[in-house]
């Protein structure tokens, strides 16, 4: 199979890329940033939507397209709407509509659940979306406008990703190691699963039959804090390093649920909140 990563050197992307490669299919990723030793690389600047088709139609024609690139940073979004609408709106779309009018291949968006507005837990794939950040709206708005092209629209929804290379978890870590002090919503709901699980999701959509949209996340939910509070135990830090933060003290907005109901795979073992952090910093500690 031939699959294109729209976004391939992300964090998601990036493991992707490497667990369809190590299983025989070959992969195409595109990337902000040239990298001559990187033959499989296209240089795409999804800020300029025409130079970004012309680029993608070049490389030929591919089975599976899978859209995660995007600016997924909430402040990021409220503080530059234009352009980041430009990049999780309308090049998302603009790429869909393209390759399907070409070669009709499968095309997944990677999305998140903040299109939904976090006032219950366990939220159903066909639940109303009612985002409350600019970033919810925007793939919001991406989501209906791709699955109005057709069947071959496929969503993948998650809640908070995390890796050893997160920069918030890694960043955490350290700070504690070194006897500092971290601040940690207490507010704001997280239900995080780890890169592993994610790419195990979007494999099985990628190369197997999949309903229009797959959801996964934690089985629970947990605050940024209690994160924070598990993270301070694996840097042997005082639990008192861990300061107790409200969001709208750097006017962000609390969240109370951010759970999703998730698809059911065989092949996937669902993880509790804790249990995926602790998987990350298994790694970290060990690395």
């Amino acid at each position: 199979m031939r699959v294109l990563i729209v976004g391939g050197t992300g964090l998601l992307g990036s493991n992707l890329r490497n667990s369809l490669t190590r299983n025989g299919h070959e992969v195409v990723v595109t990337s902000r940033q040239p990298d001559a030793e990187d033959k499989s690389m296209l240089l795409v600047n999804l800020e300029n939507i025409a130079e970004s088709l012309q680029a993608i139609r070049s490389a030929g024609k591919f089975d599976v397209v899978v859209l995660s690139a995007g600016v997924s940073s909430i402040r990021a979004c409220k503080n530059n709407p234009k352009t980041s609408s430009q990049i999780n709106v309308d090049a998302q779309v603009s790429i869909a509509q393209d390759q399907i009018s070409r070669d009709s291949p499968k095309v997944v968006l990677i999305s998140t659940n903040r299109i939904f507005d976090g006032s219950s837990k366990l939220v159903s794939p066909n639940a109303p979306h009612n985002p409350t950040t600019i970033y919810g709206d925007q793939k919001s708005q991406a989501e209906r406008q791709l699955v109005a092209l057709g069947d071959s629209i496929k969503i993948v929804r998650f809640s908070k990703v995390i890796s050893e290379h997160s920069e918030l978890v890694v960043d955490w870590y350290h700070k504690l190691l070194r006897g500092d002090t971290v601040s940690a919503f207490v507010d704001v709901a997280i239900s995080p699963i780890t890169v592993d699980s994610a790419v195990c999701v979007i494999e099985r959509v990628v190369l197997e039959e999949s309903k229009a949209v797959t959801q996964y996340s934690a089985t629970d939910e947990i605050s940024f804090f209690e994160m924070a509070s598990l993270i301070a135990s694996y840097a042997k830090a005082p639990a008192t390093n861990v300061l107790e933060q409200l969001a709208k003290d750097v006017g962000d907005n609390a969240v109370a649920h951010s759970s999703l109901e998730s698809t059911v795979f065989s092949s996937i073992k669902p993880m509790s909140s804790l249990q995926s952090v602790r998987h990350v910093m298994e790694k970290i500690t060990k690395s």
